[in-house]
């Protein structure tokens, strides 16, 4: 992958959770066909979970048809290595992971790094690959590597990040590949 990036946007906050869903609207245009995004901290109010993934329209609605794939290998310290997939499914699993919860800056304990293919062109799918790692409260480690597709030729112009809990914070950057 190309090694120049061009700063997009950056949502970073701090606060009681709000919600467990979150939006980062017109961070795809025109000007590249591929994006790296960085989740450096995520910080839910459990133990630890995983974090999703959908697309936004070019209206900005979360695309939630049946028009995912997804398939990962999910590698846990304390078991043996699992294959996780679904298709026609209405998101993408498993493409990041929440460390332990609260709003202690120590707790950040994950990072997710992934790649975005074609969202603002019409006439493709658009694809994801992502890498994540963290650890929950437990001192289990987790790491994550995840494909994902939206089968659906159409221009997308963000994405919304899912857990299975209020986010407490959360920092996520948007970059155009060049």
């Amino acid at each position: 992958m190309a090694t120049n990036l061009q700063f997009i946007k950056q949502i970073d906050f701090n606060s009681s959770p709000t919600s467990s869903t979150l939006i980062v609207d017109e961070c795809f245009n025109a000007n590249y066909d591929n994006y790296f995004v960085n989740i450096t901290k995520v910080d839910g109010n459990l133990a630890g979970y995983y974090l999703w993934l959908r697309f936004l329209d070019s209206s900005g609605t979360a695309i939630t048809q049946s028009e995912y794939d997804f398939a990962g290998l999910q590698m846990t310290s304390n078991t043996t290595f699992s294959e996780v997939k679904s298709t026609n499914t209405t998101l993408i699993n498993y493409v990041g992971f929440s460390g332990s919860g609260g709003l202690d800056d120590d707790k950040y304990d994950n990072g997710t790094s992934m790649y975005i293919y074609n969202p603002y062109d019409s006439s493709s799918y658009t694809f994801v690959t992502s890498q994540s790692s963290g650890v929950n409260s437990s001192a289990t480690l987790y790491g994550f590597k995840t494909i994902g597709v939206h089968k659906n030729e159409e221009t997308v112009r963000g994405i919304q990040i899912g857990g299975h809990s209020a986010f407490y914070g959360v920092k996520i950057s948007v970059y155009g590949v060049k």
